[in-house]
């Protein structure tokens, strides 16, 4: 059984959190038909509840700007009505916004772990050099301490002090190799989980199916359970 999280539960996570948006969008574009008949009303849910709170004023600038391909890709997968048009239209400009944040943070997070492992590698070498200088500075006083006679207590205390200076510096090299992979770990992620283009028409085509707009690809929105042996397969479409 799948027990990853559906695209409703993605789609609900993106008013506040936009970095949900890749596993939203690639669940979305991916997603195969027909599905659960719980989870397509559910999402269907979501959308026009989406699309009923935005606001149309604050975008009137992107109206035309976007809307013509959009109306295009709704003109290939068969979305017909002109009320149907503008809501998953309003649905995609929503979209359109989660995925510039998207972009934003994980373009900020990327600059933040690039200069911490800048950072960090500056602070590996000044680690490095401070246990070189700390080291030659025990082997002198070590030398000292044997030469001197009678040895020298000073001597000798000194020798320990650098001794400790120089492994404490190796140690903090240790620290920071580890944050280093951390850090870069992170990098990663964010790396593979960034939405670099969008396919709009895919989007298009499979948020129409969900809204019951356009029939998707392989023919049914979602399955659903009859009895009496009736076919197990129904197709819902909005009017």
């Amino acid at each position: 059984m799948d027990s990853k999280p559906l695209l409703s539960e993605y789609f609900a996570k993106l008013p506040n959190s936009p970095d949900a948006f890749p596993f939203f969008y690639r669940k979305l574009v991916g997603l195969r038909f027909p599905i659960e008949v719980a989870e397509i009303l559910e999402m269907r849910y979501l959308c026009h509840q989406a699309i009923d709170q935005s606001g149309r004023d604050d975008r009137e600038y992107e109206w035309d700007e976007f809307a013509a391909s959009r109306m295009a890709d709704m003109e290939h997968v068969g979305v017909q009505k002109p009320t149907h048009r503008e809501r998953l239209l309003r649905l995609l400009l929503l979209l359109k916004d989660y995925y510039a944040l998207h972009k934003t943070g994980s373009a900020v997070a990327e600059d933040e772990l690039r200069q911490g492992l800048a950072d960090n590698r500056f602070a590996q070498e000044r680690s490095r050099s401070y246990a070189k200088v700390s080291g030659i500075a025990a082997l002198v006083a070590i030398l000292g301490s044997i030469l001197l006679s009678p040895p020298a207590v000073l001597m000798q205390g000194i020798a320990i002090l650098f001794a400790y200076l120089s492994l404490d510096s190796l140690y903090s090299i240790s620290v920071l190799r580890r944050e280093e992979r951390r850090l870069t770990a992170r990098l990663s992620e964010i790396l593979r989980r960034r939405v670099r283009t969008v396919n709009w028409r895919a989007v298009v085509r499979q948020a129409g199916a969900i809204l019951g707009y356009t029939t998707p690809v392989g023919g049914e929105a979602f399955r659903l359970e009859q009895e009496h042996g009736l076919p197990d397969l129904a197709e819902v479409n909005d009017s």
